[in-house]
C-alpha cells in the first residue's frame, strides 16, 4: 500500500503569512506561495473559503496558478481553528480571480493535482480566459467546483486543457457548475482528454448558443456523463477550418428541448467532429442513441421499424434513422457504428441487415448503400475478416436485394421499398464469436432506414 507524506498549507485573508502555513494563525495571504510550498506527495493547500486573501480574490494582473507538487490537492474549507478545517465550497459569494476587471485566470502545473470546492471568477470585456490544466501533461481533478466566467466578451472562453501544439492534458470535472456571461461563449476544448461527470449549466449569467468550441490544436476525446444540459438549446458540438479533431460522447445527460446535437463541420469530412449521444433526452425518454459526423447523422427512430426487427426495451421495436450530408459519396461514405451478434458455431452463413426506403418505391443500389460485414475467419486467431456488398470500382451499379418487403415494417408512408444488404455468398466463421455488421450510404441528402440488428441465415 502506498502512503503519501502530507502536509498542510493554509490560506487565508486574515494570516500571518508565517512559514511553514501550518496552522489557521500562520496562513499564507497568497495562494501562489502556499502552491509553491507544497512540492510532497500528499500536500494540502487549505484555503479559507470566506476568506480569500484580496491579492487572490482581485488578481491584479493575468494570473497563472502553478501546482509546484505532484499529487497534491488545493481544498476550500472552513476554518476551524489551528490546523483543522471541514470542506466547504466556496459557491456564488467567494472567488478566486477577479469580480470587475479584465483578467486570464489560468491552473497549470504538468503534475497531477486535485482541486475541491473552488469558484474560479473572471470578469471585464475585453477577451480574457478561464484555463484549466493548461500545461503539457497537466492531470487535474476538479470536484465541487464553480467555472463563473463573468468576462462579458463573446471571444472568450472557458478552456479546458492545453492549446499547444505538443500539448498533452487531462482534466475530470465532477459536480461541476459553468457559468457564462455571452451566448457566444463556450467551452473550448483543447489537446486534451475531458471528462464531465454531473454538474450543469449556470442558470445565471448567458446560456451559450454552442456548448463546445474546438480549439486549434484539439485532437483528444470529451466524455459527459450525467451532466444537466437542459439549458442549451442551440448547438451543443461544432468546429471550424484550422481546428484538430474531436470525438465527444454524451451518456445518460439531460438534453434541452430541440437542442442540435451537431453543428456545421469545417472542413466537411472524418477530420472534424464526431459525436455520439446515448441514452440521453429532454424528457422520460430511454432510448436514444445518436452518431454524428460531418457526413451523415444517425438516431433512433422509434415510428418506422421491421416489425421482427430490434427492440430497445424488450417490447418496443426501432430503426436507426440515416440522414447522409451533401458532401457524403461513394468513395466517402457515411459509415454506422458497427452492431454486433454472436455466433456460437463455425458453419457457413449468411449475414444480412434490413434497410427501407420511405416515400418511394425506387431500390438503392450498391453505389449508394451496402453493407459491411466482420467476422473470425482465420482459424486459431481473433483476427477478423470483412466482406461487404458494395458495387466494385469496375462495374455498373445495381439494384440492392429485396428485403423483407412494405408488409414487413410498420410507419412507412404510403410509397416504400424495403431491402436486404448480404454478401454475395455466405461466410465460414473459423470461430466462435460476434459477427458485426454496419450500414455505408454513399449518396449525398437521402435517408435510410436501418434494422439494426445483423440477421443469419
Amino acid at each position: 500500500m502506498r502512503c503519501l507524506a502530507m502536509a498542510d498549507y493554509f490560506v487565508a485573508s486574515g494570516g500571518s503569512n508565517t512559514a511553514p502555513y501550518d496552522t489557521w494563525a500562520k496562513a499564507s495571504t497568497s495562494l501562489a506561495t502556499a502552491l509553491a510550498s507544497a512540492t510532497a506527495a500528499g500536500d494540502r493547500i487549505v484555503i479559507q473559503y470566506n476568506a480569500v486573501p484580496s491579492g487572490d480574490a482581485e488578481v491584479a494582473t493575468d494570473t497563472t496558478y502553478t501546482f509546484a507538487g505532484n499529487d497534491v490537492a488545493l481544498i476550500s474549507a472552513s476554518n476551524d481553528g489551528g490546523s483543522a478545517f471541514t470542506p466547504t465550497v466556496m459557491g456564488t459569494a467567494n472567488w478566486i480571480g477577479n469580480s470587475t476587471a479584465n483578467r486570464t485566470v489560468s491552473f497549470q502545473g504538468n503534475l497531477r493535482a486535485y482541486i475541491h470546492g473552488v469558484t474560479i471568477r473572471t470578469a471585464g470585456t475585453t477577451p480574457d480566459d478561464l484555463q484549466l490544466a493548461n500545461t503539457d501533461g497537466a492531470h487535474q481533478v476538479w470536484e465541487d467546483c464553480y467555472f463563473w466566467h463573468g468576462n462579458k466578451s463573446s471571444a472568450s472562453r472557458i478552456v479546458l486543457g492545453n492549446q499547444s501544439a505538443n500539448g498533452q492534458s487531462f482534466l475530470h470535472l465532477k459536480n461541476c457548475t459553468f457559468r457564462f456571461a455571452s451566448t457566444s461563449q463556450s467551452l473550448k476544448q483543447g489537446k486534451t482528454r475531458t471528462i464531465i461527470e454531473g454538474g450543469s449549466i449556470a442558470s445565471a449569467g448567458s446560456i451559450p448558443a454552442t456548448l463546445i468550441s474546438i480549439g486549434s490544436s484539439s485532437g483528444y476525446t470529451m466524455e459527459f456523463e450525467g451532466v444537466d444540459l437542459s439549458l442549451i438549446t442551440g448547438t451543443l458540438v461544432t468546429s471550424s477550418s484550422g481546428n484538430g479533431a474531436l470525438d465527444v460522447r454524451f451518456v445518460n445527460c439531460k438534453f434541452g428541448s430541440g437542442v442540435t446535437v451537431m453543428g456545421a463541420q469545417t472542413p466537411a469530412n472524418k477530420s472534424s467532429a464526431r459525436v455520439y449521444v446515448y441514452d440521453c433526452a429532454d424528457g422520460d425518454e430511454h432510448y436514444h442513441f445518436q452518431y454524428h459526423d460531418a457526413l451523415g447523422s444517425l438516431t433512433v427512430d422509434t415510428g418506422i421499424y421491421a416489425n421482427d426487427g430490434a427492440q430497445y426495451d424488450g417490447t418496443n421495436r426501432c430503426s436507426w434513422k440515416i440522414v447522409t450530408a451533401a458532401n457524403c459519396s461513394y468513395f466517402t461514405p457515411f459509415v454506422s457504428p458497427w452492431f454486433d451478434v454472436y455466433h456460437s458455431g463455425t458453419s457457413a452463413v449468411t449475414p444480412s441487415i434490413e434497410i427501407l426506403r420511405d416515400g418511394s418505391t425506387t431500390a438503392y443500389q450498391d453505389d449508394e448503400v451496402w453493407g459491411e460485414f466482420s467476422f473470425k475467419g482465420t482459424s486459431g486467431s481473433t483476427q477478423s475478416s470483412f466482406v461487404n456488398d458494395r458495387k466494385a470500382l469496375t462495374t455498373s451499379a445495381a439494384n440492392q436485394t429485396a428485403g423483407v418487403g412494405t408488409s414487413g415494417w410498420t410507419g412507412e408512408a404510403g410509397s416504400a421499398w424495403s431491402g436486404k444488404l448480404a454478401p454475395a455468398s455466405t461466410i465460414t466463421p473459423a470461430e466462435i464469436g460476434h459477427i458485426r455488421g454496419r450500414v455505408c450510404v454513399g449518396e449525398p441528402s437521402i435517408t435510410v432506414y436501418v434494422d439494426p440488428q445483423t440477421r443469419l441465415a
